[in-house]
């Protein structure tokens, strides 16, 4: 019952790492999305947090694609799971189970190191709209992920709707504007997308020496 876009993206300072998400349903924040400085992960359609949580934890000693593999295997109910990420050695991995409900699938694009997935989908469009409106944009990596959930929505998105957005980066320098979630609205991307722009503008008057304080 979800959409999600998984990125990594490459800068001066290090690899930035990101996951946007929307679905119909409250909450999806606290179930989707994961992200360490070694990669972005996103969990889906019969939700198995620990898909997300333990696969970002071996993402230090694994691959992407070794991680999430080996935890399927091991998921009783692996035919229900929808689960993508990328990580820091520049793999991709996709997994769509037999189980999730139609429009069901994913897209991955190893070279620019993006995937998309999601279940109950009006159809495929709505992946291929986040993912090039991703790799169109020039800006900040959490504007374009927004970009990309309101190009998939536009696309079709969720058939049933949309209550609930997240997004989730990791980068070489922690913002406020990195960690941000909308529970339940009934435009959740566009007011994801306020609650950024108004997080970004007040980070903005955080000292270094505040940042340090409040971050790790």
């Amino acid at each position: 019952m979800t959409f999600s876009i998984c990125v990594r993206e490459e800068t001066d300072g290090g690899d930035v790492f990101g996951v946007a998400v929307a679905t119909d349903a409250p909450a999806v924040g606290a179930l989707a999305p994961c992200v360490s400085h070694e990669g972005a992960i996103s969990t889906q359609s019969f939700v198995n947090v620990r898909l997300g949580r333990r696969g970002v934890a071996l993402l230090s000693d694994l691959a992407v694609d070794d991680a999430l593999s080996g935890l399927l295997a091991r998921d009783d109910h692996a035919e229900l799971r929808q689960v993508h990420g990328v990580d820091a050695r520049g793999a991709t991995f996709a997994y769509t189970g037999e189980g999730c409900e139609e429009w069901c699938g994913h897209v991955v694009d190893e070279e620019r190191g993006v995937t998309a997935a999601g279940n109950m989908l009006v159809g495929e469009e709505t992946l291929h709209a986040a993912a090039a409106a991703y790799d169109e944009g020039d800006g900040p990596v959490c504007e374009r992920l927004l970009d990309a959930l309101a190009a998939g929505a536009e696309a079709g998105g969720d058939k049933r709707g949309h209550t609930s957005a997240a997004l989730t980066v990791k980068a070489p320098e922690t913002t406020v504007y990195h960690d941000l979630r909308v529970d339940e609205h009934e435009t959740p991307i566009a007011e994801l997308r306020r609650v950024y722009e108004a997080a970004r503008e007040a980070s903005e008057t955080f000292t270094e020496a505040k940042k340090s304080r409040i971050f790790d």
